[in-house]
């Protein structure tokens, strides 16, 4: 079911559509958590710490692939719009074509140099066939993996958050099953463990494919649908290819911040690790509100409705700084009392580095807030300029601050990285966003003294 975001409350159509976003996220990270422990139960230390060491190289991978169908997942929703079925079937045709080609050149690459790729990353010598072993299915598998972001990207676009969230619960609970049924069953090991997650993946693919095919009317295609020109290509790749090496740039800074930090030993690395599970389970709303403003924006500008865009930026901003603001004097006041309880650690160094930990990164939650909002809303408009740079920034921030000030500031270098990064990031944005917030205004102005000028001749004819 399609849902239109350019008439009615922005307020309450960001809300619906970001609260089943926020569920699945949430879910997410306890299936992960589920995952984690029933691999380290049965494959022990060696398993996690194979498909640890992959970790890193994986999110550049394939966070690329994803970031391009997010790109691909915002023409569609600008198309939406338009209000034009055959302009939106031709958008979605055209992102089936850059995703396959995608997915093929990542598989290839991926597949020939994977050994390389590992040993480039340090994987110790123990645990690197273990790691290749699992690497290599994942990539094998990523025609599953990119499927599932496009077909659910497609469905956010048209204004479904809700049966994507139906469908990543049912595959992550499929993931967990077949976790067991090929590591302990058939003896698999960590392969076993990518092979349960491509065939989730795989069918959670299949089953936004049926909905898609039978429940929306507006996606019959025909052959017609299929046929390209060269031209048709160009707005979509200006739009997805920035967005993808965004998310594999920023990832290039996290891979450099982690080996910073392992050279502060197991009790920093410990309490950063927990720290940052809770950090990212607590700014999960502040990013599903975000994703949510994209597909806002991206649907209004194609509509030419660019007042509500200001006014979805203004109440998520809102709604962003109110929830930074508890959410981060909570974790500031009680981050070390919820680690005692939910993890049961009470060893007084590892909580000594989770405390430092917050102190950097929930005092710049207002921060982190304007760069997710600004962020999603340029990406939603089709401007990704300042969002590239701002990656640019943010990678630059978590190699220079941890290289150049550990010496000095030690561990606080680390933990302080990620907030210098956003700050970093969200300067560049604030100024793309007030000069597209100007630039669109006057273009809204020009058009309603057009119309009103055409009005006025009507009526003297």
């Amino acid at each position: 079911m399609t849902k239109d975001m350019t008439a009615g409350s922005p307020a309450k159509l960001l809300l619906l559509f970001a609260i089943p976003m926020l569920i699945g996220n949430i879910f997410q990270q306890v299936y992960s958590l589920a995952d984690t422990v029933i691999i380290g139960r049965t494959l022990g230390v060696e398993g996690l710490a194979a498909i640890g060491s992959v970790g890193g190289v994986l999110f550049f991978i394939h966070g690329f692939g994803i970031g391009v169908t997010s790109g691909l997942g915002i023409v569609i929703a600008q198309r939406f719009g338009t209000k034009n079925e055959e302009r939106i079937r031709k958008s979605i045709t055209i992102s089936v074509w850059i995703t396959l080609f995608t997915t093929i050149l990542i598989t290839i690459l991926s597949v020939l140099f994977a050994e390389e790729i590992l040993l480039l990353m340090n994987t110790p010598v123990e645990i690197l066939k273990e790691a290749e072993a699992y690497f290599l299915v994942l990539m094998w598998g990523s025609v599953a993996i990119m499927a599932f972001n496009l077909l659910s990207n497609i469905l956010r676009s048209l204004g479904d958050s809700k049966l994507p969230l139906v469908i990543l619960v049912i595959s992550s609970l499929l993931n967990v099953v077949l976790d067991y049924v090929f590591i302990v069953w058939f003896s698999m090991g960590v392969a076993g463990a990518a092979l349960a997650t491509v065939a989730a993946q795989l069918f959670a693919s299949f089953l936004c494919f049926v909905y898609i095919r039978e429940k929306m009317a507006i996606l019959r295609f025909s052959k017609e649908d299929w046929r390209m020109q060269p031209a048709d290509f160009s707005l979509p790749l200006k739009i997805s290819l920035p967005i993808g090496l965004q998310a594999s740039i920023i990832s290039i800074g996290l891979i450099v911040l982690q080996k910073s930090l392992n050279g502060f030993g197991p009790e920093a690395v410990g309490g950063y690790a927990i720290a940052q599970k809770l950090d990212i389970m607590a700014t999960l709303p502040i990013a599903s509100i975000g994703i949510a403003m994209a597909t806002f924006a991206a649907q209004n500008y194609g509509a030419g409705l660019y007042s509500r865009i200001w006014e979805g930026v203004r109440i998520s901003l809102l709604l962003t700084f109110v929830y930074s603001i508890v959410l981060g004097g909570a974790l500031l006041y009680f981050g070390t009392d919820i680690i005692r309880l939910l993890f049961k650690q009470n060893d007084p160094a590892v909580l000594a580095y989770a405390h430092t930990y917050f102190i950097a990164t929930a005092s710049f939650y207002l921060v982190l807030a304007t760069l997710i909002i600004l962020r999603y809303t340029l990406q939603g408009v089709g401007d990704n300029t300042a969002p590239t740079f701002g990656g640019v920034m943010e990678m630059v921030a978590r190699v220079l601050v941890p290289l150049g000030f550990s010496g000095l500031l030690g561990y606080q270098a680390v933990a302080f990285a990620n907030p210098v990064a956003w700050v970093g990031a969200t300067i560049p944005m604030m100024y793309a966003y007030r000069q597209l917030k100007r630039k669109l205004t006057l273009l809204e102005e020009k058009r309603c003294k057009e119309a009103e000028g055409e009005r006025l001749v009507g009526l003297s004819d």
